[in-house]
């Protein structure tokens, strides 16, 4: 079955509007979502939990029509896009991650990456977030980028996920020069999912979206046909 069109979820920090360069390269109908305590669903971050983002995503994909779609996640949103396929598998004709984080079953992104869980994800300074999120991007592109980041929901950080999804195609996109998700750390996230995983990588920092969005959208194109 083919899908109705794509789904995009972004990454801890970051809003719908991330994925603004991206969206005019896309072939089919595209909904991007904005999880709750961000954007068009503003809500206090500090009660939000993985369940509100899966809800959020079923949301706006009912809103725009679409019975099966391809399901789009970049960083944090590895962790929301795997719990929504999760659940209804049925809906998701292809997962692709995009430096996305894929803890293991039971375990966290906080725990992935820090070792622990995290008591919250405030604003980060701008050079720190400038070395993690823009070592590829122009001083224009980061200042404009940098203006649209938020503080994000710890209740996603530290969720733990119900499983990994059954029987949806997946392809899983690292970039070359990520620092958040290091070479070594997306072949252990692509791991996770399983051995049939399609590999492709882009020449990119994490923000790959804002850099590379040609080469992105190429890829989230070929899923979605």
């Amino acid at each position: 079955m083919t899908a109705d069109g794509i789904v995009l979820v972004h990454g801890g920090l970051h809003t719908a509007r991330c994925w603004d360069p991206v969206l005019p390269l896309l072939d089919a109908p595209t909904r991007a979502v904005d999880l709750p305590g961000r954007g068009a669903r503003p809500a206090d971050v500090r009660t939000v939990t993985l369940d509100d983002c899966v809800a959020a995503v079923l949301e706006d994909a009912d809103a725009a029509g679409f019975d099966r779609f391809v399901l789009v996640g970049h960083s944090l949103g590895g962790v929301t896009i795997t719990e929504t396929a999760y659940r209804v598998p049925g809906r998701v004709a292809h997962l692709v991650y995009v430096g996305a984080l894929v803890p293991p079953p039971g375990a966290s992104a906080s725990v992935l990456m820090t070792g622990a869980d995290l008591d919250a994800m405030p604003m980060m300074p701008e050079d720190r977030a400038r070395a993690l999120f823009g070592n590829d991007l122009t001083p224009e592109q980061w200042g404009a980028h940098y203006a649209g980041l938020v503080p994000d929901a710890v209740g996603i950080m530290n969720a733990r996920l119900s499983g990994y999804p059954s029987g949806v195609p997946v392809t899983y996109v690292n970039m070359s020069e990520d620092v958040p998700v290091l070479p070594a750390l997306a072949e252990q996230m692509a791991a996770n999912l399983g051995p049939d995983v399609q590999r492709r990588t882009i020449d990119a920092g994490h923000t790959v979206m804002v850099s590379q969005p040609q080469a992105l959208a190429d890829i989230i194109n070929g899923a979605a046909r």
